[in-house]
């Protein structure tokens, strides 16, 4: 969870232990066979899924592969806080992409739109998200909008205009109301990369409005 250095740096800490456990009375002997016991399920299970990361690259990058779902990986590999195997994961619980006519509809796949609360002439305020559709891809999207609010060791955004649109929310709202709202941004973001099948590109909101009104001016007689 915290990343491959700082786990590797847990395994070499325990290796150490474990060397100064052997030599430490017989009392301590125990202690090292269990240390290396699960230092070789760790590395076992990292070998294993190091096997299964390259048959998926394998099988994606074959001709067999349906070249329109390898574009839309290599498109979304390419936006910020998404990585090779999420792009996968998120192409593979989309689908036909095709289905989907606006980023509602999306949404929507996603579980992110909001619930009924109404029962009769009864209309409920305090609506949460339905959390239809895609289990596996809401989850994945949860884990892209946290990596995306981040920052780098150096101080670097992974995605500035998300973190600004993050912090801006969590002024008024809940932490995890303003993460649900950086998700609904993601797939907006998403949609529009699948859409028009164009590269992610940083726009901030007001350039993203001037934009917005340069497409919808008539042209020129």
């Amino acid at each position: 969870r915290k990343g491959s250095e700082w786990a590797s740096n847990k395994v070499a800490l325990l290796r150490d232990c474990a060397q100064l456990a052997s030599s430490m009375p017989s009392e301590f002997s125990m202690l090292d066979t269990k240390i290396k016991f699960h230092i070789d399920g760790i590395e076992h299970m990292q070998a294993t899924l190091n096997g299964i990361e390259l048959q998926v690259k394998l099988m994606i990058k074959s001709e067999e592969f349906p070249a329109q779902a390898k574009r839309n990986i290599e498109l979304l590999d390419e936006i910020p806080g998404i990585g090779f195997f999420t792009a996968a994961t998120l192409i593979a619980e989309i689908g036909d992409f095709s289905l989907f006519n606006s980023p509602k509809a999306l949404t929507a796949f996603f579980g992110l739109d909001p619930s009924v609360n109404q029962s009769g002439k009864f209309n409920g305020d305090r609506n949460k998200i339905s959390k239809r559709g895609t289990r596996i891809g809401r989850r994945i999207l949860f884990t892209v909008a946290m990596a995306s609010i981040r920052r780098t060791r150096n101080g670097k955004a992974i995605n500035p205009v998300l973190r600004d649109f993050y912090a801006s929310k969590c002024v008024s709202k809940k932490k995890k109301v303003a993460i649900v709202a950086v998700m609904h941004k993601l797939l907006h973001y998403i949609f529009a990369v699948l859409r028009d099948q164009k590269s992610f590109e940083f726009r901030k909101p007001e350039d993203h409005q001037s934009w917005r009104g340069s497409k919808l001016q008539p042209a020129a007689a």
